[in-house]
């Protein structure tokens, strides 16, 4: 482990001062990296002369020409992610301490044939010190390997088709995230027919979400294998503007399927269909909002599913401070299953969620959850930001239990009447040094609740992670 860190470290302070070159005379910083990096574009590259941005050191192999015309070209970039954890009590247990170094690698290359094809390959490395654990370790794997095909120009509305093995997220992650937090991000074989034009994004898919496994390229593609267990997921997401109406709209269809499922009383296959809305923007300078309803059916085993979750987001930015101070208030319903043995599911499912959707620790999850966030956001400097929040919970229903990421029941009901499931703070704290390098400090404290005291150890759970992240 020792000479992990250190070699890590070495590297990091190198790409840092490597990263530091610049050339001046340009308007702008190169754009930011995306969260997405296959969406990433580099063509601005292709004639100098109109370039707007300060030359990166990273440029000659963002964009590396292979033909006359430069139509043809490849462009290779990646991460380097050491982070440091430490827990205490995870999952309320006493005496489940762990200490423990991660890091993620990743490279990737992109490489663009005219204006119709472009193939993406992703590689990642998950390494943690201590045991090797689900999404944290994997020696070495393809993450992502798709070719997109452009079926149409810009003018009439961008039309593509992509296949293969890619990551998807959709509005906030609550339903389908790309799982960010932990070394593995989450990635599907996939095919997907996608339309854009301005404002306007509709996609349809069917796909089967990766399986991370620990070895060397051992994460099979499953997407035409029907004896895989891997879950799938199909649907139609859209995203749109409506005229005169303020913000922005989703609407979406998502189907799942999965071999054996567990929810409170009832285990076994599982189909769930989830029809949704969303809708977020700004009124004004001031307000920003996000607001969602989610209707679930479906079936699993013999029982039917009826469940929903409801959820909005608010934000009041005082603009004439100089630390941009944002104070917000989050509240959200997540449904429970009501009765036992009714032959009827009511426990929403949040399918493929961010783990860390409430905090870096990934306790709980979406599931059976009634939830008040107040929260406050700072910008001291343009290259911090902090942000603080407490999270207050409640079972939604006392005949449902709690549940841990993605969807897998942590602590049944067993008859108990207790609603309150803790309160939680969370601290989140980043710097951006430059635009390759940062650092982030995430500490989460989780008071259990009288649930947890009535059900088993209530030990409260602390949880701190310093991360860097080098990117280029």
């Amino acid at each position: 482990m020792k000479n992990n860190v250190i070699t890590w470290l070495l590297l990091l302070s190198f790409s840092f001062a490597f990263g530091q070159e610049e050339i001046k005379g340009k308007k702008d910083k190169a754009p930011r990296y995306k969260l997405f990096r296959a969406t990433e574009n580099y063509e601005y590259l292709k004639k100098q002369e109109e370039n707007l941005y300060k030359e990166d050191t990273f440029d000659p192999i963002k964009f590396i020409p292979l033909n006359k015309k430069e139509s043809v070209y490849l462009s290779i970039g990646g991460e380097i992610r050491p982070r440091l954890e430490i827990f205490s009590n995870r999952f309320w247990e006493g005496e489940e301490d762990d200490t423990f170094y991660s890091q993620r690698l990743v490279l990737h290359s992109n490489l663009v044939l005219g204006k119709h094809i472009r193939f993406f390959g992703e590689l990642y490395h998950g390494y943690t010190s201590h045991e090797e654990e689900f999404v944290e370790f994997d020696e070495l794997n393809v993450h992502q390997a798709f070719v997109e095909i452009k079926l149409s120009n810009q003018t009439e509305g961008n039309v593509s088709l992509l296949f293969g093995r890619q990551e998807l997220g959709f509005g906030t992650g609550r339903l389908v995230g790309f799982r960010e937090g932990p070394n593995i991000r989450r990635s599907f074989d996939v095919g997907r027919l996608v339309y854009s034009k301005g404002k306007t994004n509709i996609q349809a898919f069917f796909g089967k979400e990766v399986r991370p496994n620990f070895g060397v390229f051992d994460n099979d593609f499953s997407l035409f294998d029907s004896n895989a267990s891997n879950p799938s997921l199909w649907g139609v997401y859209s995203q749109f503007k409506i005229k005169g109406l303020n913000g922005l709209n989703e609407l979406y269809y998502l189907g799942f399927d999965s071999n054996q499922a567990t929810f409170n009383d009832v285990t076994g296959e599982e189909t769930r269909h989830s029809i949704g809305l969303r809708r977020f923007g700004k009124i004004g300078k001031r307000w920003r909002y996000n607001s969602s309803l989610t209707y679930q059916f479906g079936d699993i085993g013999n029982s039917t599913i009826s469940a929903f979750n409801i959820d909005t987001d608010w934000h009041y930015d005082l603009i004439d401070t100089a630390w941009k101070i944002s104070p917000g208030l989050k509240l959200e319903y997540t449904s429970g299953d009501r009765n036992i043995g009714d032959g009827r599911i009511n426990s929403f499912s949040p399918l493929f969620v961010n783990p860390t959707f409430y905090s870096l620790a990934a306790t709980i999850t979406p599931i059976n959850v009634i939830a008040i966030h107040p929260s406050l956001s700072m910008q001291p400097t343009e290259r911090l930001h902090l942000y603080v929040e407490w999270n207050i919970f409640w079972r939604a229903s006392e005949n449902d239990g709690l549940y841990q990421p993605p969807r897998f029941i942590l602590r049944s009901a067993d008859g108990l009447s207790e609603r309150s499931s803790g309160n939680q703070l969370g601290f989140q704290a980043s710097y951006e040094f430059t635009r390759h390098l940062a650092f982030e400090l995430d500490l989460s404290y989780f008071i259990a609740g009288a649930f947890q005291e009535a059900s088993g150890e209530d030990e409260s759970i602390f949880h701190f992670a310093p991360t860097l992240s080098y990117k280029f």
